[in-house]
């Protein structure tokens, strides 16, 4: 069941159902591939580390599109990195993501082949967020097929300082993990025990959905013992 937009309960559900399959995303609803693939001409492979993996926030943040809304999403595996925590807040009241390199681990990705509305739309929506070209990777598309070179999302504060170190996504599978991982309830427990002792989770969550300021200076305390995320990349711009 899809929780409402603005809640706690939706801050916690971050980063929202996923297909768990390479799939269409058709106007929000989510169709199969099909058997001979897709053109891919004048489409940017784009990396997704967090809740761009699900059709449900695709949903969100295409209907603001006229018109027709087509993306090919393949499921596939990065080489070397994990999704981890970013040290900031979502408007919607979670803690996002960002790809953080792992040497040992394959972690669970999708690869949305935006058109060029698209990936504007995109990044509208990747506040806090460098827009970066990965070259030399290793995605695994269903076994059939190797990406080496593809774009994400970095976040420019960093991630999250859980006891010296990042904390994966738990609800992101990954082969080879040596991250300590944490449910999105408990990374926001850990914000909220170290940023308003005195006050219940959802509250807390609730606080910072409705008050931009108050968000503001919460993800400015997060990033103030931020760790960098430091691997290979071209940044090409910043949101």
């Amino acid at each position: 069941m899809q929780c409402m937009l603005g809640t706690p309960s939706h801050a916690k559900s971050y980063p929202f159902p996923v297909p768990g399959r390479s799939y269409l995303f058709r106007n929000g609803k989510v169709e199969d591939l099909g058997p001979d693939g897709f053109d891919r001409a004048g489409r940017t492979p784009v990396l997704a580390a967090g809740s761009n993996q699900s059709h449900e926030q695709l949903t969100r943040k295409y209907s603001v599109l006229d018109g027709h809304v087509e993306i090919p999403v393949q499921r596939g595996r990065l080489g070397g990195f994990d999704s981890v925590y970013a040290a900031h807040l979502a408007g919607y009241g979670s803690v996002p993501s960002t790809f953080y390199p792992s040497p040992k681990t394959q972690v669970t990705t999708y690869v949305l082949w935006l058109d060029d509305a698209q990936l504007n739309r995109m990044h509208e929506t990747e506040r806090n967020y460098t827009y970066d070209r990965l070259e030399n990777i290793q995605v695994d598309i269903d076994g059939e097929e190797v990406l080496t070179t593809a774009y994400a999302y970095t976040a420019i504060v960093g991630c999250l300082n859980v006891n010296g170190a990042p904390a994966a996504l738990s609800e992101i599978s990954a082969d080879g993990r040596t991250l300590q991982a944490m449910t999105q309830p408990d990374i926001l427990d850990f914000v909220r025990q170290r940023l308003a002792p005195d006050i219940g989770l959802d509250e807390f969550i609730a606080q910072h959905i409705g008050d931009q300021k108050l968000r503001r200076a919460r993800t400015s305390a997060l990033s103030a013992d931020s760790l960098p995320v430091e691997f290979a990349r071209t940044v090409l711009g910043t949101y």
